[in-house]
């Protein structure tokens, strides 16, 4: 049996998952699967390394790439439109 922050792993690495699929596939609070993520992100384990797509604004098209938070962002800073897609997560191999 997996604990949950090794089943998020598992996830990651087959492929890229937003925020709400993770809660969802493992039935657990988004805020539950942040914590597991943050610590993911600082260490991936051996021979991996995090990465993040970054949200992207459905209206204007501006990408968050500087963003530390892993949480979706609640609007745009350009246009102030909602409609913002999720960022998604992975565990890539590190190397090849």
């Amino acid at each position: 049996m997996l604990t949950h922050r090794q089943a998020i792993k598992e996830l990651l690495k087959e492929q890229p998952l937003s925020l709400r699929e993770l809660s969802q596939q493992l039935s657990l609070s988004e805020k539950e699967v942040l914590e597991h993520l943050g610590h993911i992100a600082r260490a991936p384990g051996p021979g991996y390394r995090f990465q993040i797509t970054p949200a992207v604004c459905q209206h204007c098209g501006f990408v968050f790439k500087k963003r530390d938070r892993l949480r979706t962002p609640s609007r745009c800073p350009l246009c102030r439109h909602q409609s913002i897609s999720r960022p998604r997560f992975a565990l890539l191999k590190q190397g090849g």
